[in-house]
């Protein structure tokens, strides 16, 4: 459920700044990543959930840890245009890495061996 809330917050952000960031340069780098995590972070989601692919889990975590300087340069551009835009980035990133993280607690190995 985590993973979706945070694909929320991040389609929220995607939905302000494209008004706004129109006609800056930097507006297609923001959204490219933005759009491209939320695709690749929704299908590890559906992966880990409904096939229970234990190799889906670890592939969701090294492209967390890959793309998070990133997500962080797409933070920073974010707070320069509008600080609502750049707190529900960071939203997502906060519950995006604790979201991966609980993917290797006991009770996530627990129910992947099950």
């Amino acid at each position: 459920m985590m993973i979706y809330l945070s694909l929320g917050f991040g389609a929220a952000a995607a939905v302000l700044q494209v008004g706004r960031l129109a006609g800056d340069g930097d507006a297609g780098f923001i959204i490219a990543v933005q759009v491209a995590f939320t695709v690749a972070l929704a299908f590890f989601t559906h992966l880990i959930t409904h096939q229970g692919g234990h190799w889906a889990r670890w592939a969701c975590a090294i492209l967390w840890c890959v793309g998070l300087p990133f997500l962080i340069m797409a933070l920073m551009l974010a707070y320069r245009s509008d600080a609502l835009c750049g707190g529900l980035l960071a939203a997502q990133i906060l519950v995006q890495g604790a979201a991966v993280a609980l993917l290797f607690t006991e009770d996530a190995g627990n129910w992947f061996e099950a």
